[in-house]
């Protein structure tokens, strides 16, 4: 007699294997995706602790002159435009394989301290529309630097201000 397996249980095998396969690979691109959001925001937020340690030891951003400096000079985080001269068109931080997040630089102009703009942008994929829901990035969204009077001042952040931007706490409950 030979020792072996039946047609029949190497089909269960077969069928079970699929049933495991069909939960365990969703998960993991979920969790794929979450590990992505995650390190996007985390890369905004080193970008901002980058950019203030930089403009802080260099006393400007250089953005004019022979000496300006590159994105690449400020900071390691992998950004669309990393080689080029920092100037106020920016850079951009993608999520999802797209663009998701436009980054600007401004040196302090009179009152107007230098800071850092952070918009929305144009890209539409799963994963950029969850970092922009993302709770910091919220907070990031709603801030605004004093002395800014134009319509970009959402998304600005003063450098050497704190990165942990919060959103504005509710009013408290009135007590009857």
């Amino acid at each position: 007699m030979k020792k072996g397996f039946t047609m029949i249980e190497l089909i269960f095998v077969i069928v079970i294997l699929g049933i495991l396969a069909s939960v365990a690979i969703p998960r993991l691109a979920a969790t794929r995706e979450d590990a992505e959001i995650s390190a996007t925001v985390a890369n905004l937020r080193t970008l901002i602790n980058d950019a203030t340690a930089y403009y802080t030891v260099k006393g400007s951003f250089n953005t004019t002159g022979s000496n300006t400096a590159k994105w690449s000079d400020i900071t390691n985080v992998p950004l669309e435009g990393a080689t080029k001269v920092v100037t106020n068109t920016g850079a951009k931080l993608k999520a999802g394989g797209g663009d998701c997040i436009a980054v600007q630089l401004f040196e302090k102009n009179g009152a107007t301290p230098a800071h850092i703009l952070i918009t929305k942008e144009g890209s539409v994929n799963n994963v950029c529309t969850q970092v922009l829901a993302s709770e910091p990035l919220k907070a990031y969204f709603s801030s605004t630097v004093t002395g800014i009077t134009t319509d970009n001042s959402k998304g600005a952040i003063a450098i050497g201000s704190s990165t942990s931007v919060y959103p504005p706490a509710p009013a408290p409950k009135p007590t009857t």
